[in-house]
């Protein structure tokens, strides 16, 4: 089984994406988004903050259809079996940059139900291979405007046997941490770990992957959330895939059982600081067997950084 990940992607930076043909060429079984696709709050001005619900969802929809009109990311998309691209979001999708759930709802909460369903609906075209008609015509589309939108979902998908992909949502549940008490922050909430829990629990001889727009460094400021993924980690084969950061990483934390390990790849097609500096062309690739999960992380077409985990010990070989 071959997953290939990757975040951060803008297409007013960068019209040409040629990460997406050097994804192909690896020919993934599944692809996983990580988050920052859009840059709401870059393409501006005016910024989000200022604009009324109605520009915010024309800007949305301006977004979204322009990275599925890329060409190199429609073709890999088109070119995937169906239900088998699989998409979460960060800051720059959800609202702005460090945008917070908990924080924002009472200012925004009708930009953050608009964010949810762009992004529900994102997730349906890509699942959909592009189909003709699954993503809306139009920004006023009734299925970007249902009053009562839930938050986004986030399940766990069985990739293959004793593989699971664990899609989390760290931003609309989000509080901050300056001035507030640890025992009252959190990334996901309460009910969102307790449904990962129970998933990763359920499946105890499985590789887990937890897909986070988070690097692991972020949790150091939740600590409940930190204290949390690392009490699973420490009883199940977990691997974090993280995005972000615009660049490649591999690391790995002790949990006092198994080892906790991530691998970060971020900027598919963005500048070091989004529209500032250097070109970003970083991608991530796993190769899971029955023995083993090898990670090797791309850069620019070419291997920057690799990682073999045994699947019995859940050790570098």
């Amino acid at each position: 089984m071959r997953i290939a990940f990757a975040s951060c992607m803008f297409t007013r930076v960068c019209p040409a994406q040629p990460v997406w043909g050097q994804i192909a060429q690896q020919a993934p079984d599944h692809l996983v988004l990580l988050g920052d696709a859009t840059y709401l709050d870059v393409a501006g001005p005016p910024l989000p903050q200022a604009m009324s619900d109605d520009e915010f969802a024309q800007h949305l929809f301006a977004l979204y259809a322009e990275l599925l009109a890329q060409p190199d990311f429609a073709a890999l998309i088109a070119a995937l079996p169906a239900g088998s691209v699989h998409t979460i979001w960060d800051d720059h999708d959800f609202l702005w940059n460090d945008a917070r759930g908990a924080e924002e709802r009472a200012l925004h909460g009708e930009k953050i139900r608009l964010s949810t369903a762009f992004h529900e609906q994102f997730r349906a075209t890509l699942a959909a291979g592009l189909a003709p008609g699954s993503f809306p015509a139009a920004y006023d589309d009734a299925r970007f405007w249902d009053p009562l939108q839930p938050p986004l979902t986030t399940p766990s998908r069985q990739l293959d046997a004793d593989l699971w992909l664990h899609l989390s949502d760290g931003r609309s549940h989000r509080t901050r941490t300056w001035l507030l008490a640890e025992n009252k922050r959190t990334m996901f909430g309460k009910a969102q770990r307790d449904a990962f829990a129970q998933a990763i629990g359920a499946q105890p001889q499985a590789v887990h992957l937890w897909a986070s727009g988070t690097t692991l460094a972020g949790y150091q400021h939740y600590a409940r959330d930190q204290a949390w993924l690392h009490g699973l980690a420490a009883n199940q084969r977990l691997l974090v895939l993280s995005g972000d950061i615009h660049r490649n990483r591999l690391d790995a934390f002790y949990t006092g059982g198994w080892p906790l390990h991530e691998a970060t790849s971020s900027g598919a097609a963005v500048r070091d600081a989004v529209a500032v500096g250097a070109l970003r062309q970083n991608y991530g690739l796993l190769d899971v067997d029955a023995q083993q999960v090898a990670i090797r992380l791309f850069r620019n077409g070419a291997l920057e950084q690799q990682r073999v985990l045994s699947r019995p010990n859940w050790l570098p070989i």
